[in-house]
């Protein structure tokens, strides 16, 4: 079929056409001819099979001949369509529709050069129909020969770089193009011969597809051809003159970040200024915002100037005024009109409302003070929530809080206060319990709410070792142990005689003094008649006031413990001594008390005075909650099942006691017949250990490293040692204050 060179033909020829096309062409084929990222076709059904496909997506699809089509065609995805200079002739009432993915995917149409290459066909609508996505004809023509039909459908997301479009009875007489595009008639014909934002500047400068991505070339103003947005990032001074002229329909203007503008905004359409951040406007020159109608949402605006903003939507016949804030701060500070009207207008607030003036009226002509006399020239627009949740904290001594409340778009607005708290006693302590404080935090700015704090931070009621009253202790010392001792020799005196020396020793080794008579008197009565056990006593002289303003750091405090509940020195074990140094910054003191005395060392002491041990806490201890959890953590990574009652009480106070290291209880859980009943293979047991001693699942090289040393004769008792001294091993069990063994 020869080309169509005609811009004017009629609606019957091109039905002849098309006849004379079905009679020549023969039987339609679905081949696909595919080389690389190119698809030739060169049917109507190649070319619908191509077009019709997600396989296609980032393709070409080069068409090799003339093709009529006699159905409607989608296009689902990214592709260039290159008619390579041929026809594609839609026949009937059909049409092209682009309906990709995604918003974002782009549709290319590469017709040939100018007169060759075309889209056609006679259709009632448009030829080409964007539902969602984007299209951009890079060259070539669209001709729709129906004397009602059009070439394009309306969109925004439609480019042409170069061609022309063309109808039956009028050279482009229902062309459409979007806002933007340039038309030029040359040589006959409409040619779209540059692409510019037709009557949209920024400060005088016109807007093209040159300058968009920088307006000014500093980086303040950029612009989407795409979306017709304007994006506001940075501050420019214009010597308070118009900086934005626009007569685009659905402008955008996004500001991106705080930005603040000497100059004026004029729109001669609907706009739309948005961006969670700040815009700030100055300007004597003219009304600081002027729109026929405007949607201020979800942004920060302040104007200063001799006006704010002017609705002249009636005036401009652009049909109905309105002026909508939808969830946005606007502050406007004019001298004589902060929102004023040429007509009546249609003012809507969502999410927030004018705060101040206290009473104002709408009238014709804009806002007014509430008995009509004028203008109201100060005006604040709120959300209820223009500023995130307030957030509190407080110091580490509780003796001051601190209140921030961060501003959603300008964080020069954000607020902070520092106050002094106050305390009372909210419960007294008693000789079993704590008791606790209300610290309570009131401030200034009534943003902020009154906070109260309720913490158990007054110490457990207790006898002073130290004579009440006595303000010189006596400084005579007893000799010490023996370097050394574990145990010390029980006293010869045969009623009382062990209590007095378990009571001295207290004192030696906790205050670092001898005792005083009436002090002394006062804890041998109490630890004879029972009703002291040596771990109350001890846990007492270690919460005294006096050992308290000894001032220990945690090498002189983990020394006392040695020399009171294992009766020697720290320096004799260094291993040990390595462990509960670290307990104690990961557990703290407490902890480690807890532990030192519920040792078999510090029952062997206490049985070596005739006092029976006893324990700090009845209840689960701190060191107790830590041993359950590690057992029952052997019990679900091991064993793969929850423990039993008497079975987790059990391994529970060996490792309490220090009866048991980590060491030993896992290897009692791994060479029991429980487990040895399950007969795991090599790669079972493997990641029976990785799970517990590593706290993972097995990677693929380690676990090909150990099946490895299995299979050349590494044992189970092997392979468990190694994991038993892993550093993954180590920290699990200082995460849960165990000696790992």
């Amino acid at each position: 079929m020869r080309k169509i060179r005609s811009m004017v033909i009629s609606a019957a020829t091109v039905l002849m056409i098309a006849f004379m096309i079905l009679m020549f062409i023969p039987g339609l084929t679905c081949k696909v001819n595919a080389a690389g990222d190119v698809i030739e076709v060169d049917t109507e059904a190649e070319l619908k099979a191509a077009l019709g496909s997600t396989t296609s997506k980032g393709k070409t699809i080069k068409v090799k001949d003339d093709i009529s089509i006699y159905s409607s065609v989608t296009i689902c995805t990214s592709l260039t369509l290159d008619l390579n200079n041929n026809e594609i002739c839609f026949c009937d009432d059909y049409y092209l529709i682009i309906n990709t993915k995604d918003e974002s995917d782009t549709v290319i149409i590469n017709a040939g050069d100018l007169g060759e290459g075309f889209i056609g066909g006679n259709t009632e609508g448009s030829l080409i129909r964007l539902n969602k996505g984007k299209l951009v004809i890079e060259s070539g023509y669209i001709a729709n020969y129906s004397d009602n039909g059009s070439c394009l459908d309306p969109s925004k997301n439609i480019m042409m770089l170069s061609g022309y479009l063309m109808s039956v009875n009028s050279l482009c007489r229902d062309i459409i193009v979007p806002l933007g595009f340039t038309i030029s008639y040359n040589d006959g014909k409409y040619e779209i011969i540059s692409v510019i934002q037709d009557g949209f500047s920024v400060c005088a400068e016109s807007v093209t597809t040159d300058n968009c991505d920088d307006i000014l070339g500093n980086g303040v103003f950029s612009y989407d051809l795409w979306t017709k947005t304007l994006y506001i990032h940075g501050d420019y001074d214009y010597g308070g003159k118009k900086i934005i002229s626009s007569y685009i329909n659905d402008l955008t203007v996004n500001v991106s970040e705080r930005s603040v503008l000497d100059g004026y905004l004029y729109f001669y359409d609907i706009t739309t200024i948005t961006g969670n951040n700040k815009l700030i406007l100055n300007s004597n020159d003219s009304r600081l915002i002027t729109a026929p109608s405007l949607t201020i949402k979800d942004v920060s605006l302040e104007l200063n100037g001799k006006y704010g903003i002017y609705m002249n939507g009636d005036s401009q016949s652009y049909g109905d005024c309105c002026l909508m804030i939808d969830n946005s701060e606007v502050t406007i500070n004019s001298n004589y009109g902060a929102i004023t009207f040429l007509e009546d207008t249609d003012l809507k607030f969502e999410g927030c409302g004018i705060t101040e003036p206290d009473e104002w009226i709408t009238k014709t002509g804009g806002i007014y003070e509430s008995d009509g006399s004028a203008y109201v020239s100060t005006l604040k627009i709120c959300p209820p929530d223009y500023y995130e949740p307030s957030e509190y904290s407080w110091s580490s001594d509780l003796k001051k809080c601190t209140a921030t409340r961060v501003h959603k778009y300008d964080s020069t607005l954000n607020e902070t206060e520092t106050v002094d708290t106050t305390s009372v006693v909210k419960k007294e302590a008693t000789e079993t319990e704590k008791g606790t404080t209300t610290y309570t935090a009131k401030f200034e700015n009534k943003a902020f709410e009154t906070q109260t704090k309720d913490v158990q931070d007054i110490p457990v009621k207790q006898p002073d070792p130290s004579t009440p009253g006595s303000s010189t202790p006596s400084t005579s010392t007893p000799a010490p142990s023996t370097p050394g001792s574990s145990t010390p020799a029980p006293s010869n005196t045969s009623t009382g005689g062990g209590f007095e020396e378990f009571v001295e020793r207290l004192y030696t080794v906790a205050l670092n003094r001898a005792s005083e008579p009436e002090g002394k008197a006062f804890w041998c009565e109490h630890v004879g008649n029972g009703d002291l056990n040596g771990a109350q006593c001890a846990n007492e002289f270690l919460l005294s006031k006096e050992f308290n303003d000894r001032g220990l750091d945690d090498k002189q405090f983990l020394e006392v413990l040695y020399k009171t509940f294992f009766n020697r020195d720290a320096a004799d074990d260094p291993d040990g001594f390595n462990f509960w140094m670290n307990s104690l910054k990961t557990q703290g003191r407490d902890v480690v008390v807890d532990c030192f005395i519920n040792s078999e060392e510090w029952c062997n002491v206490c049985a070596s005075y005739g006092v029976k041990s006893g324990a700090t806490r009845a209840k689960a201890t701190i060191a107790s909650k830590n041993a359950t959890a590690f057992a029952t953590r052997l019990y679900t990574e091991c064993l793969g099942r929850d423990p039993e009652e008497g079975g987790l009480k059990f391994w529970s106070l060996g490792l309490t006691n220090l009866e048991l290291t980590g060491k030993q209880a896992a290897h009692e859980f791994f060479f029991s017949k429980e487990f040895n009943d399950f007969n795991l293979d090599n790669e079972g047991l493997l990641t029976r250990m990785y799970k517990t001693f590593m706290g993972r699942e097995p990677d693929d090289d380690g676990m090909n490293y150990w099946l490895k040393e299995m299979s050349n004769g590494m044992t189970k008792e092997q392979v468990f040692d190694n994991f038993v001294n892993s550093k993954e091993f180590t920290e699990i069990c200082q995460k849960y204050a165990i000696d790992r063994g």
